[in-house]
């Protein structure tokens, strides 16, 4: 595999990997401290900005120093977090496909898809910045 290809894939693992750590971190702080504190809804809403500037943080400092295209981290990076999810929540936590499904219908007040939408274009952002 060519090296240009090899920077691409170790950017977008990073970025999907610590992406996932960070989204697990919150989630356990969600659950544990502001919805016990703020209610279900509270809690979630609470979270959702705390969570999603982290993760852009991550993907603006990863857009910083990668040399592959910053979209292409972006688009891969989710594509890592969502499997790395899919496969914790579906396969692991045996949670059902409706329930886990559920949290991307933005019509019932879902928030995760807009936080992907920032994932995947906040390392092109962090590579236009000056």
């Amino acid at each position: 595999m060519p090296p240009r290809y090899l920077s691409l894939l170790r950017w977008s693992l990073a970025y999907g990997l610590g992406g996932f750590a960070l989204g697990f971190l919150f989630g356990a702080l969600r659950e544990l401290v502001l919805i016990p504190q703020l209610g279900l809804t509270g809690g979630r809403w609470a979270e959702f900005p705390l969570v999603t500037l982290s993760i852009a943080a991550l993907g603006i400092w990863i857009g910083r120093r990668a040399a592959p295209p910053a979209l292409a981290i972006g688009l891969l990076g989710v594509a890592v977090l969502l499997l790395a999810e899919s496969f914790l929540a579906v396969i692991v936590l045996r949670q059902p496909i409706e329930a886990y499904a559920a949290q991307y219908n933005v019509l019932r007040g879902a928030l995760f898809p807009f936080g992907l939408a920032v994932m995947a274009l906040a390392p092109l952002l962090g590579r236009r910045l000056p």
